[in-house]
């Protein structure tokens, strides 16, 4: 079974909406930008204010990745209103990373917002029971450490992401394993898809192929 979607995450400064138009209208693609209050236009991963709106006016599939203190703040049951950057009404999903999530919190922050799906990370041997989020098995946090095996998929209609290490150099490697899996799943990559520390396109679109593509009988 094919994944759902793939998560390219981390579009910065430099990444061509254009292009990104393009890959989008021949595979299915979330784009992730990253938030953090203190690494937010600092951090190549985290764009600046006017590469934000760019992203964000473009009418592309996006997700939302909160990290640092605004995760940290989502768990404490704090408002994140008057710091973070942009209005999430834009994005389709709201990812909140954070190392012990509380599904709860983060239905309540995402219910501020409107009703796009909430994504939590796990790094658990098996995805939790809750079902009130998507939860997303990453114990690599973005630092392209592959686990050392995937967790099964729990059944049903349930939907699962997994990432952690994936790139254009093992993705068909990775594929042989998940598309065993016997229900729905999404791949989402990040450091996988940069090249000096820039978002690759041309990674993306190679993982594209190798998935929906090469892959194929």
């Amino acid at each position: 079974m094919k994944p759902e979607f793939i998560s390219f995450t981390g579009a910065d400064e430099w990444t061509s909406v254009e292009e990104m138009h393009k890959l989008s209208g021949k595979y299915p693609i979330y784009w992730g930008l990253l938030f953090s209050p203190k690494r937010q236009g600092t951090d190549p991963r985290y764009p600046t204010g006017d590469a934000l709106s760019r992203l964000m006016w473009s009418n592309l599939r996006l997700s939302a990745h909160l990290c640092g203190d605004y995760s940290r703040r989502i768990m404490a049951g704090e408002s994140i209103v008057d710091t973070i950057p942009v209005d999430l009404g834009y994005f389709t999903t709201i990812q909140v990373n954070h190392t012990e999530p509380v599904p709860a919190k983060i239905i309540q922050f995402r219910n501020g917002w409107g009703n796009m799906r909430a994504i939590a990370q796990t790094r658990a041997d098996t995805f939790p029971t809750d079902t009130s989020v998507d939860w997303l098995f990453d114990r690599s946090g973005g630092a392209s450490i592959a686990p050392t095996a995937w967790p099964a998929h729990p059944g049903g209609d349930q939907l699962v992401g997994y990432a952690g290490g994936i790139s254009p150099d093992n993705v068909r490697e990775v594929m042989s394993v998940l598309e065993q899996m016997k229900g729905r799943y999404w791949i989402d990559m990040e450091s996988g898809v940069r090249t000096d520390d820039r978002f690759d396109l041309e990674k993306c679109r190679a993982v594209c192929e190798a998935v929906f593509e090469k892959g194929e009988a």
